[in-house]
């Protein structure tokens, strides 16, 4: 983990990756659940929890790559995709609010249109860290739209 101290410059090159190809974190995917609202800090750690009691822990390793337009994430034994998520079909990102290795986001399913959350361990990182990229990508799909 990242000692405070160290954060607020590891957080800024973070910020310049995703804006220049992409910025890459190893985690645990644990899967992904309907929810009802498209925002929340409570309605991800209850989705969170209920893959977690369902016992629908994959905990399968991958690697999430966070850029200005996608969300992508590789499975990191079989190098195949498993998400690939467009940043605007995004609606909201969070850190768990009780264990800080826990980051989800919640997005507009393409074909169903329902809303799923996906949940996320970190390896050897925060889920606010995680958070903190994508709402850098947020920033960054945005500020292009703007133009």
């Amino acid at each position: 983990r990242i000692p405070e101290s160290h954060r607020p410059q590891v957080w800024e090159n973070d910020s310049y990756k995703v804006r220049n190809g992409g910025v890459s974190f190893p985690v645990k995917y644990v899967g992904a659940i309907e929810v009802t609202e498209s925002r929340g800090t409570q309605v991800c750690a209850e989705a969170f929890r209920k893959m977690r009691e369902a016992g629908v822990h994959k905990k399968k390793r991958m690697n999430l790559l966070v850029t200005s337009d996608c969300i992508r994430v590789v499975d990191e034994e079989t190098k195949s995709l498993t998400i690939d998520q467009t940043i605007e079909k995004v609606s909201f990102c969070t850190p768990d609010p009780s264990d800080d290795r826990v980051f989800s986001y919640i997005c507009r399913e393409g074909t169903t249109r329902r809303w799923m959350c996906h949940c996320f361990i970190a390896i050897r990182d925060t889920g606010e860290r995680l958070s903190h990229a994508v709402g850098c990508a947020f920033t960054a799909c945005l500020q292009r739209k703007q133009k």
